[in-house]
């Protein structure tokens, strides 16, 4: 363990909002709403403008696969820049491209910013999931990721909401305000968060790899849900005869769901174990994924929408904390990366193969690879809860 490590493992305070996590939980919050705002009405501003489904799926992919393909590249900036800047300089890449999507029709500069947005949002969101686990104590731990879950959950839900409200006015302004939101972003992070030279430690992947199946099927599956719902279910809705403005409600409602849950939820994992408590939000998740595609009733989706989020958005923070449990503090930073890659590579394969699928099979297939892979995940949490305690 580095000097740095040390001195900060020793002031560390086991209080959930100690030096540098207030500040993360606004960064956290902040890329909810970009996330929330940004994704869902990028696939309607293309769908609008007569896109190919694949080529809406495609382009959410590329986001995320950006996002995963430079974890790597951020770890070592992070090394030479600290945490401080390297955040700053994702938060102010992600504000000035963003604006730039409604500005353009053309599918191929529609790409381009995509990717641009990618690689901001990977500045940004690597640094939170690193800090999160640099700043918070062993013992809190599960909290911290679920008041960072609900943070960045509540931006998930307002972002919709301000977007449905604006965006009928216009498209660019509904982007612009957003981009203010994101720059608002560097104030907190010069204000409220240490400047950390965060190291990431020479670590075996293969061996942490190994160490954290579990984990990393938890977030590949999690983030192959998240993306196929903010970037392909608007899509579905819209060719239902939904309304913009219903498609921001609906998406509300799936947030609001997880909202009310995660703190609960995450409380009860402490007390009960994480794998049992994983175990059940799993289950839940499979019956109301199934019962929203199967919906077609307005009140139905959205009762459904709301038991999707109360069991999908615990998972990420559950599974993030099993990470805790499993590493070492010096392997914490390159379990953290691994995590954020493989949540990402989840992320750019949801839209496009569930595009693939909607094309052949039809519009209400959306969720089907979604439920297979939920369903394994399913069997995996049952082979391990008998063999493995987590605490």
């Amino acid at each position: 363990m580095t000097k740095t490590m040390q001195e900060l493992s020793s002031t560390q305070s086991t209080s959930p909002f100690s030096v540098g996590l207030p500040a993360l939980y606004i960064i956290g919050f902040l890329s909810g709403i970009s996330m929330g705002l940004f994704t869902p009405f990028i696939s309607t501003f293309m769908a609008q403008h007569q896109v190919d489904d694949v080529w809406i799926g495609a382009n959410s992919t590329v986001f995320f696969l950006v996002i995963a393909l430079g974890s790597p590249l951020v770890a070592k900036i992070l090394c030479q820049f600290g945490l401080r800047r390297t955040m700053t300089l994702g938060l102010v890449l992600m504000g000035l491209s963003a604006p730039l999507f409604p500005m353009t029709t053309q599918v191929s500069l529609w790409f381009v910013i995509r990717a641009v947005m990618g690689i901001a949002c990977c500045f940004y969101f690597v640094c939170g999931q690193t800090g999160l686990n640099y700043f918070c104590h062993e013992s809190n731990r599960s909290i911290v990721n679920g008041i960072y879950a609900l943070s960045f959950s509540l931006g998930f839900g307002l972002g919709p909401v301000m977007g449905s409200a604006l965006y009928n006015f216009s498209p660019q302004f509904t982007f612009l305000l957003g981009s203010i939101l994101v720059f608002s972003g560097v104030i907190v992070v010069w204000i409220g968060l240490p400047d950390k030279f965060v190291v990431f430690q020479p670590s075996s992947r293969t061996g942490i790899f190994q160490k954290l199946t579990l984990s990393l099927y938890g977030a590949f599956a999690f983030g192959f849900a998240e993306s196929t719902l903010v970037s392909l279910y608007p899509v579905y809705l819209l060719r239902q005869k939904y309304s913009v403005e219903y498609i921001g409600y609906t998406f509300s409602v799936f947030v609001i769901g997880g909202l009310l849950a995660t703190l609960p939820v995450t409380h009860f994992a402490d007390r009960f174990g994480k794998l049992k408590i994983l175990l059940i939000s799993v289950c839940i998740l499979i019956f109301s994924i199934l019962s929203l595609s199967l919906a077609e009733n307005s009140i139905a989706v959205q009762i459904f929408a709301f038991t999707t989020g109360a069991s999908l958005t615990p998972v990420f923070p559950l599974t993030l904390a099993l990470i805790g449990d499993k590493l070492t503090h010096d392997e914490l930073s390159s379990g953290s990366a691994l995590f954020t890659a493989t949540y990402s590579f989840g992320c750019s394969a949801g839209p496009l193969f569930s595009s693939i699928v909607m094309q052949i099979f039809g519009n209400h297939y959306i969720f089907s690879l979604m439920l297979m892979i939920f369903a394994l995940f399913m069997v995996l949490l049952l082979q391990k809860s008998p063999k493995t305690k987590y605490t």
